[in-house]
Parts: C-alpha cells; sequence; structure tokens
C-alpha cells in the first residue's frame, strides 16, 4: 500500500503540488490559465489512454509467466500510440481549423504529453500489476520532487511558457527513470511487430467500455472549470475556483488509492455473496473514516488561512470550506465505483457519470452569471449528492441479487 501511495502520489500528485506552489509566486490570472489549461490536458491525457492503465494492472496480474506480461505490456504500448496519434491529430486539426483562442494554442503545444503521460502510467500500471512496483519507487519519487522545484522555477521565471516547458521535462524524466528501472520488462515488450492483433482487438474492445466511463467522469468534475472558461469568467476568478477543486483533489487522491486497492479482495469474493457484502460494508466504513479526516484537514487548513493569513486567496478558502464538506459523499461514490466494476458493471457507471454531467452542466450555465465560481461549489455537491443516491442503490440491489441466487444454490 505504501508503494502504491508513492508512486500514485508522483503520477497524480506531482502535478497537483507543483500547481499550488506556483500560487505565491504569480499572479491569480496566470493560476487560472493553468488551471484551465491543465483541465484540459488531464482530459485529452484522458482519452488518449484507450483504459489501459486499468488494463494493464488487471491482465499483468492474471499472469504467471514473465513472457505473458510481456505480451500484454506490449499491446497496451501499441493501443496507447495508436490512441494518442489519433488523439494528437485531432488537436492539431481543431487548433488549425476550428478553435483559435490562446488556451487553444496552448493545448496544441502541450499535447504531446498525451502519448508520454500515458506510457508513463501503463508501465506503473504494468509495475503494480507484475508487483515489481517497489523496483520504481524511489527512482520515481526523485524524478518527481525535482520536477516540482523545476515547474515552480520556470513558471515564476517564464510564465504560462515555463509552466510548459517544465510539464514536458518531468514527464519525459519520470518516463526515463521508471523505463530504466523496468528496463528488463519494456524492452521486449518494445518488441510491437510481435503483438498478437486478435489479442490487441479484443483488449482494445475492454479499454473502450473503461475509458468511456473515466472520460465522462473525468469531463463531469472538470465541468466547472470548463464552463467558467466558456463563460468568460474573470481568469482570477477561475484561479480560486481551481486552487479549491485541487485541494478536493489532493483530499480525494488516498481514497483513489484505497479504491484500487480494494478490487482485488472484493473480486476473490464474487462467489460468496455474504462475505462480499461485509467486505463492501467494511470498505465504506474505511472511505468514510479516511475521506472525514481529510475533510477535517482540509476546513482547518482553508479556516487558518482565512484567520491568518487572508490575502487575495480568501474566495478560494472559502470554497475548500464547502468543497471539503462533500468529502465523505464523494468516498462512498467512490466506493460504489469500485464494487461495481469488481462485479463487472462497467455500462451503469457510464450512465449515472452522463446523468449527473447533465444536471451539472444545468446548474453551472444558469448559475455562472448570477453567482460565478459559486455555482461551481453547487454544481459539484448537488452532482455527487445525485451520483450517491443512483449508485449505492444499484449496488445494494446487485449485492441482494447475488445473495438471493446464493441462497436459491443452497436450497
Amino acid at each position: 500500500m505504501l508503494q502504491l501511495f508513492v508512486v500514485t502520489a508522483c503520477i497524480q500528485g506531482g502535478v497537483i503540488i507543483s500547481q499550488f506552489l506556483i500560487a505565491p509566486f504569480v499572479e491569480p490570472a496566470v493560476v487560472g490559465v493553468v488551471r484551465s489549461l491543465e483541465t484540459i490536458v488531464a482530459l485529452v491525457v484522458l482519452a488518449g489512454s484507450l483504459g489501459m492503465q486499468s488494463i494493464a494492472i488487471r491482465d499483468t496480474a492474471a499472469c504467471a509467466e514473465p513472457s505473458a506480461q510481456q505480451a500484454v505490456l506490449r499491446g497496451v504500448f501499441v493501443l496507447v500510440g495508436i490512441t494518442s496519434a489519433v488523439v494528437i491529430l485531432g488537436i492539431f486539426l481543431a487548433h488549425e481549423f476550428v478553435l483559435t483562442t490562446a488556451i487553444s494554442s496552448y493545448v496544441f503545444v502541450t499535447c504531446g504529453l498525451v502519448l508520454i503521460t500515458n506510457l508513463l502510467r501503463v508501465t506503473t500500471g504494468y509495475a503494480q500489476g507484475a508487483k515489481v512496483i517497489n523496483e520504481i519507487c524511489f527512482a520515481l519519487m526523485f524524478a518527481t520532487g525535482a520536477g516540482v522545484i523545476l515547474t515552480v522555477a520556470l513558471t515564476r521565471q517564464y510564465g504560462i511558457q515555463g509552466w510548459m516547458a517544465a510539464r514536458y521535462i518531468t514527464e519525459a524524466v519520470c518516463l526515463a527513470a521508471v523505463w530504466w528501472r523496468l528496463r528488463g520488462h519494456v524492452g521486449p515488450a518494445l518488441q510491437v511487430f510481435k503483438v498478437n492483433r486478435s489479442e490487441l482487438l479484443a483488449t482494445a474492445g475492454s479499454g473502450v467500455t473503461i475509458n468511456a466511463s473515466l472520460f465522462v467522469r473525468l469531463l463531469v468534475d472538470s465541468l466547472p472549470i470548463l464552463m467558467l472558461t466558456a463563460l468568460h469568467v474573470r481568469t482570477e476568478e477561475i484561479g480560486f475556483f481551481g486552487l479549491a477543486n485541487l485541494s478536493l483533489v489532493l483530499g480525494l487522491l488516498p481514497l483513489a488509492i484505497i479504491a484500487q486497492r480494494a478490487i482485488p479482495d472484493l473480486v476473490e469474493l464474487l462467489d460468496d455473496a455474504a462475505a462480499l457484502s461485509a467486505k463492501f460494508n467494511s470498505f465504506i466504513k474505511s472511505m468514510l473514516l479516511v475521506s472525514s479526516a481529510m475533510a477535517a484537514a482540509l476546513v482547518i487548513a482553508a479556516g487558518g488561512w482565512l484567520l491568518l493569513i487572508g490575502g487575495q486567496y480568501e474566495m478560494a478558502a472559502k470554497y475548500v470550506v464547502v468543497l471539503a464538506l462533500s468529502l465523505p459523499l464523494k468516498a462512498v461514490v467512490l466506493a460504489c465505483g469500485t464494487m461495481l466494476v469488481a462485479l463487472r458493471v462497467f455500462g451503469l457507471s457510464l450512465k449515472v457519470n452522463i446523468v449527473e454531467g447533465i444536471l451539472v452542466l444545468l446548474v453551472l450555465y444558469f448559475g455562472i452569471p448570477e453567482f460565478g465560481g459559486w455555482a461551481g461549489v453547487v454544481a459539484y455537491v448537488a452532482g455527487t449528492v445525485l451520483s450517491l443516491t443512483l449508485l449505492l442503490s444499484a449496488v445494494k440491489i446487485r449485492i441482494a441479487n447475488l445473495q438471493g441466487d446464493g441462497d436459491d444454490a443452497g436450497r
């Protein structure tokens, strides 16, 4: 768990922490542009992943032979390369013929991150599935730490251009460090012409379903930033909400790690409905305990900022206080989504995410002109409550059905 936490914190937390650290050195408007750009980059990176990080973890763990594990990595490398190329081409065409804004030009410059970041993520997923994650922990930790320092330095000196350059350098150095540590695994996997086409198509099919749900989930979470940008709210206000949203993402990081770790344990109990129900209840309690602690920490930190420091980021601290209270609700949503993955029910999460997205979009569209960033806060909380209601009901029904089937089989 500790090694998984370190790797996940490096892959996702490094980007988050660097955005917090640049705030004291640049204007809120720069923070707003960075948050808008980072939100769009996250979406296009996920679009280019085709769900291959989840596939890499699951399929690698299911293989006993090193050669079979390397075949899995070879397949995900090929699919990530193809999908990333398609996404990059789409960004190029959109930049040339459709969008001409400053943000679109920044996205075009950073589109190479789609390939580099996804190669890094699927490799770390492979390391988790092959149980060699300990081999990359320290190298990735040092590379990420250096990247955070570089990002702050270059952004302070050169603004948005410095931030973009630092993002490229950081991702490339992290990928090089991980590939060097796993060179015995990565080398054979780079022989892409040995890939099995039929297995590749089957893997791609699974990835499409997983990625669709993940993409819609990220899109829904990103809607407040995207709508604030689209409706031309002041970049300072986008920066305030963006920092508050980052605080929530940071609070969700431990929960995501616990959920990722829980999937194998839940899968092992699919044939025992009573044990599965007990495990799920225990999982929910753990998520609520951790999320409540994270929520309390965020409220205390934001309250301390308001009382002791204040300044131009007071509004961001106010947003954090309200958003933090939704963390326990978000924890239950995440736990239910994890349970559905264990049950191999992928489509339901996608549908719920779409319904939540419609609600969030309506709240933002009508609320932003009147309330600005507070509309984003209300939309986030309302969407979380809706997803909680739908997903928890669905999971309870499926567990009850499993228990009923088990009773029938026993009779």
